[in-house]
């Protein structure tokens, strides 16, 4: 892999964290504030970034191989995307084919790899916890209880919140980790202010280099990280802007689609209800029917018996209101 920090000119161009810790001196400060180690100086440090374009023109931010027992794979991210395990894996796979050698993972016996360790520094707007662990088994379709926890890969990362005040300590073990968070925090500053990105960025390198806050990286990569940076604040204020946009096309869909599902549910519900109501009706009109029917039937029934007992013709029409032709009709 390479062993020389990442060039700003190449064909896939570093964020502004890549481009600060593809160094063996920083990254291996990194290294210590976030693992908690005491790595000397002296250290054998490997850069294992990937540095061709890669899986859909995607990059890793940072690989490296810390005293040939640690890789320490490290992503920045201005909004916590829990899929990163999943880049994590494809990253971790294309690592260990240039660290190991294709015919030695068919010998016998064991390889000795160094440890992986996957961690995020989440550097965005937005809260988010001090410390949370994303898991790829997260991914996984089935129910975590289905699955052997002895034959599934797993792969852990820890996302620490750079901004948060619990993480004071971490991010001042760094020298080059605390500059580059006050680089980010004085640039929104002066961004919230009315400042454009451009101008924001200037006078926050400005006012880091016055501090003595990176002042020997920033005399030599200051334009290149300016230019990084104003790139990345104006993707962060697209994918707010696009994600308000969507939010609120969601909400009218969301209304439109609730009004459509209340028109159906409540035709349901009327249908439902007209059919009892109807069932009800129909019970009372089949009453009433039958009552009529019933009291027709009883009259006919008495003009058939006074007739067969003999009575007047004329006294049964007067009772029933028949006619006597219909009395003599009747069979």
């Amino acid at each position: 892999m390479a062993d020389q920090p990442l060039d700003f000119k190449r064909a896939f161009k570093a964020g502004f964290f890549a481009s600060l810790f593809n160094d063996r001196e920083r990254g291996l400060e990194l290294v210590n504030a976030v693992m908690d180690t005491n790595y000397p100086p002296d250290t054998e440090v490997e850069i294992e970034t990937l540095t061709g374009v890669f899986f859909m023109g995607i990059q890793n931010d940072l690989a490296l191989r810390v005293g040939n027992t640690v890789l320490f794979l490290g992503e920045h991210q201005s909004t916590v995307n829990r899929s990163v395990t999943v880049r994590f894996v494809s990253y971790y796979g294309r690592i260990l084919e240039a660290m190991v050698e294709r015919h030695l993972t068919y010998i016998p016996g064991k390889l000795d790899l160094p440890r992986p360790v996957f961690v995020v520094l989440y550097n965005g707007k937005q809260e988010q916890p001090a410390r949370q662990i994303l898991k790829l088994s997260d991914s996984y379709k089935e129910p975590r209880a289905q699955l052997e926890t002895d034959t599934f890969i797993e792969l852990q990362t820890v996302v620490y919140n750079i901004h948060d005040p619990e993480n004071a300590e971490l991010v001042r073990k760094s020298e080059s980790l605390f500059g580059y968070v006050e680089v980010v925090r004085r640039g929104r500053e002066y961004q919230a202010h009315g400042m454009s990105a451009t101008e924001a960025l200037s006078r926050a390198i400005q006012d880091c280099v016055k501090a003595g806050i990176l002042a020997d990286y920033f005399s030599k990569h200051a334009a290149e990280v300016i230019g990084m940076l104003s790139e990345e604040f104006s993707i962060e204020e697209y994918g707010r802007a696009l994600g308000t946009y969507w939010k609120q096309e969601g909400k009218r869909e969301g209304i439109q689609e609730g009004i459509q599902e209340g028109i159906q549910k409540g035709k349901r519900e009327g249908k439902r209800e007209g059919i009892q109501e109807g069932k009800r009706e129909g019970i009372q009109e089949g009453k009433r029917e039958g009552k009529r029917e019933g009291a027709e039937e009883n009259r006919l029934e008495t003009v058939l018996r006074m007739r067969d007992l003999g009575c007047d013709m004329s006294l049964i029409a007067a009772v029933t209101g028949l006619s006597e032709d219909a009395i003599l009709r009747l069979r």
